[in-house]
């Protein structure tokens, strides 16, 4: 368990993940519709609107634990990845051009 104190900027950083979070699933509940939602769950428009209530702080605990959504089409790699990734890119797209340069 942490004991260190969570300074200011840390809640502020907290809180607006937390909002842009909360944005984001309500943009998308809003194009997919509370009714489509619940059918999918099989339950009910009204349960999923009684769900929504508790959502910003579901979002506030997404956001102090270090989690994300991401739609299920996403492809999501961590940090040390993509810098693997663009190093490699890089590494071919710069012998690339010296080959071209010899030709």
């Amino acid at each position: 368990m942490s004991t260190q104190p969570v300074s200011p900027e840390q809640l502020e950083s907290t809180r607006k993940t937390a909002a842009r979070l909360h944005g984001e699933i309500l943009r998308r509940l809003a194009e997919f519709t509370q009714d489509r939602a619940a059918d999918f769950m099989g339950t009910s428009a009204s349960t999923v609107s009684r769900a929504k209530q508790d959502l910003e702080q579901v979002c506030q605990l997404m956001a102090a634990i270090g989690m994300q959504v991401a739609p299920l089409d996403a492809v999501v790699v961590d940090r040390e990845d993509l810098q693997a990734f663009k190093r490699m890119a890089y590494k071919y797209l710069q012998s690339d051009l010296e080959g071209e340069g010899r030709a």
